[in-house]
């Protein structure tokens, strides 16, 4: 623990020694004993008393234990002018992963983008240092925030499209329609989410999360599903999946889906099945990632705690010592406090005089 006014402690310290001294010296002249004073013989017979030297003894230790509860408070406050502090070294580490949230936002998944918007938070939920984005697609792309390592940002973001897919709100997903009655084109949502990557670091694990139904509508896309998962594979991404729960249904889509997403090396689960978020964390965390190292970061802050419970016990030792005197020299009585607690008994009735 460090002071910062060392030298305004000394100082107080110095004076508060020198106040002592001069009241000792002052007091010990006043009780000097006085040239007319009258002396009585045989007291030494009387201090041999075992109740006079009971007496004595118990007063010689009030006088040291408020003494010394004086003594503490003193040292108390001297050492909270000095400004006592510590110091805090923080030294965060990160990971160097990137993470798209690929989010199918046609029409057909309304119902269960709310369920996948709780399955990304859960998700984000299990990172460590990882930046995420949030990317919703339908025709076209529309991205909902960058790649970031905020996370409360990032859960206040999944929170808020949750509420929108659940209310069925259409403003929320502006923009993934561009008037071509094309919607849910799952290969071209995966391509715009791989391109949503700012770094190309080759030692950067980069992963998509993709939610879809797999159920492409209108004209046909620019990329076909197996040209996307190259364009992925060419970029070293992994591609995650999480299919709606009508694809359990539609065995043809629930398979080309899955294969898109096994071919880069990723897993693919339904939406809603045990343990579908720990294989996709247990994915994220076999991605090759460098860890980032930040420098160490000192923070000064005041610790004014043990000069306080100093001066707090010194204060506890007087009141105590002043409490025993008070008992001790008859003017406080405890039996007296008793019988005050204690509810006074009801004055007995008159007897009627029986006629």
């Amino acid at each position: 623990m460090d002071l910062r006014w060392p030298v305004l402690a000394l100082i107080v310290l110095v004076v508060t020694i020198a106040a002592v001294a001069a009241i000792v010296v002052f007091a010990a002249r006043v009780h000097n004993r006085p040239t007319d004073a009258v002396l009585v013989a045989h007291t030494e017979r009387l201090k041999r008393l075992p109740r006079f030297r009971e007496l004595a003894t118990q007063q010689r230790w009030l006088s040291w234990w408020q003494t010394a509860g004086i003594a503490l408070a003193v040292i108390g406050c001297i050492w909270l002018i000095a400004r006592p502090q510590a110091t805090d070294i923080t030294q965060n580490r990160y990971s160097t992963r990137d993470i798209v949230l690929c989010l199918d936002a046609s029409t057909s998944m309304f119902d269960e983008d709310t369920q996948v918007t709780q399955a990304y938070s859960q998700l984000v939920a299990g990172l460590n240092g990882e930046r995420v984005s949030l990317v919703l697609w339908s025709d076209a792309a529309v991205t909902v925030f960058p790649l970031t390592d905020d996370y409360g940002w990032v859960q206040e973001e999944l929170a808020r499209a949750g509420r929108a897919f659940a209310l069925g709100d259409q403003e929320y997903v502006a923009g993934t329609y561009l008037g071509k009655e094309r919607a849910s084109l799952i290969s071209d949502g995966i391509v715009s989410c791989v391109k949503r990557f700012d770094l190309t670091n080759p030692d950067r694990g980069r992963a998509v999360i993709v939610a879809s139904d797999n159920d492409p509508q209108g004209g046909p896309p620019v990329y076909t599903l197996p040209e996307a998962t190259a364009f992925a594979k060419e970029r070293d991404v992994q591609l995650f999946g999480i299919g709606s729960a009508d694809l359990s249904f539609q065995e043809d889509k629930r398979a080309t889906f899955d294969k898109a997403m096994t071919d880069t090396g990723g897993t693919f689960s339904l939406l809603g099945d045990d343990g579908s978020i720990e294989s996709i964390l247990a994915g994220i965390d076999r991605l090759s990632a460098d860890e980032v190292v930040e420098p160490p970061k000192y923070q000064v802050r005041d610790a004014p705690g043990w000069p306080i419970v100093v001066i707090v016990l010194g204060v506890l030792m007087l009141i105590g010592g002043w409490g025993y005197a008070l008992v001790r020299s008859g003017r406080v009585s405890v039996a007296a406090w008793s019988r005050q607690a204690r509810p006074s008994a009801p004055a007995p009735r008159p007897m009627e005089r029986v006629r």
